[in-house]
């Protein structure tokens, strides 16, 4: 099973999907029932997107 990656700003799942990577599915918070989680596949292009992400 691939390890998953798990995003809680829809700002940056948003970057991740315009970058190519593919939503793998979509949850509600635990924490905050108003708010979704993102999931993606963990690869070190996509960690290295999300870097990039945060150095914006």
């Amino acid at each position: 099973m691939k390890k998953e990656y798990i995003c809680f700003s829809m700002k940056l799942a948003g970057f991740l999907m315009q970058r190519g990577f593919v939503l793998k599915r979509m949850e509600k918070s635990t924490r905050n029932p108003n708010r979704n989680v993102f999931l993606f596949n963990e690869s070190e292009d996509l960690l290295n997107a999300v870097k990039d992400y945060m150095n914006k």
